[in-house]
């Protein structure tokens, strides 16, 4: 069986990619033969048209998208078609004729064209479904898997708490987030590009920070080694990989009363509502000043982490891809 999976020419963040090179990595040590292939073009509403116009698959035996160019499936066999989703954030912002006809080119048409639509959380899952139409059956839910080298790693929560924030985009809330920690002795570390006026703002509350663009992957896994609180407050996601990667390391989590960040957390990360920032501080204060209960979130999260790991996950990607083979060959 020869899986293609096909991926986007150009990625602006590679959180996708990442999780399929682990994906990959490990079909690929279980003797499963993987190929990635890249649009030729890129991911402007003129280009998406020549992707459609021009894109050609190589042989394969099942197609894999994976992801924010699910439009592809237009141009793939759609009983040799999967997909994977992993949110509706490019309709967020939109809205009236270009939110309609970007909704049928990226959810619509694709789910009911694929043999299958994966999706990374049940909160995406129930949008795909609203969406399309669609049944349940068709869409699933596969979790992302936990990358390697996320193994436990204690750590005694230093005398000035080092807080992690990943990501700056507006939907990472790093404003109230900053709020939040005004006043409070600590150390808050952003990973992501800051505007100017998420800069001026830190500054504004003069708060100890310091941040980086961008981390090549091993340095992201230092960077939540380093960390002693993860705050991961975001307004929406598809997901929340960094509350799994927090987990898996061991790390103290506080994130969104949300979906699916609530359900992705399990009962390893305190919740708090991402929009009260009294609230955001008061959860990064109980995590501080109170070890048993930082604890009891830590040992918690480890647990939960368990169900993310890439053999697991992988088993279930594999169950869907035999699935779609055996219906084609009967």
């Amino acid at each position: 069986m020869k899986i293609c999976f096909i991926e986007r020419r150009d990625a602006d963040t590679p959180s996708i990619e990442r999780v399929f090179d682990t994906l990959i990595t490990e079909f690929r040590s279980r003797g499963i033969e993987c190929e990635r292939q890249k649009l030729p073009y890129g991911n402007r509403l003129g280009d998406i048209f020549r992707n459609l116009l021009f894109f050609s698959p190589e042989p394969a035996d099942i197609y894999h998208i994976a992801g924010h160019v699910n439009y592809i499936a237009l141009r793939l066999p759609p009983e040799k078609t999967i997909q994977t989703v992993h949110d509706l954030g490019i309709l967020d912002k939109r809205t009236g004729l270009r939110r309609s006809v970007l909704g049928r080119l990226f959810f619509r048409a694709p789910v009911r064209r694929a043999k299958r639509t994966v999706a990374f959380s049940e909160a995406t899952r129930e949008s795909l479904i609203l969406i399309s139409g669609e049944s349940r059956e068709k869409i699933v839910v596969v979790p992302n898997p936990v990358p390697p080298g996320y193994t436990e790693r204690p750590k005694q929560m230093a005398d000035r708490p080092r807080i992690l924030q990943i990501g700056t985009a507006p939907h990472k809330n790093l404003e109230r987030t900053a709020e939040a920690l005004a006043g409070l002795d600590v150390h808050f570390r952003v990973i992501g590009r800051l505007t100017d006026a998420q800069r001026s703002l830190l500054e504004g509350l003069n708060l100890d920070f310091s941040s980086i663009d961008y981390v090549a992957d091993r340095s992201m896994l230092e960077e939540y080694i380093a960390a002693d609180i993860v705050v991961f407050c975001s307004l929406f996601e598809g997901f929340g990989m960094p509350i799994i990667e927090a987990q898996a390391l061991g790390r103290p989590v506080v994130t969104s009363d949300r979906s699916p960040m609530r359900e992705v957390a399990g009962k390893g990360a305190l919740l708090v509502d991402p929009e009260d920032v009294s609230g955001i501080r008061q959860g990064i204060e109980t995590l501080i000043s109170k070890p048993d209960v930082a604890e009891n979130y830590r040992q918690a999260g480890v647990k939960n982490a368990e169900a993310y790991q890439v053999s697991t996950v992988a088993d279930q990607y594999l169950e869907l891809y035999q699935e779609i083979f055996a219906d084609r060959k009967s």
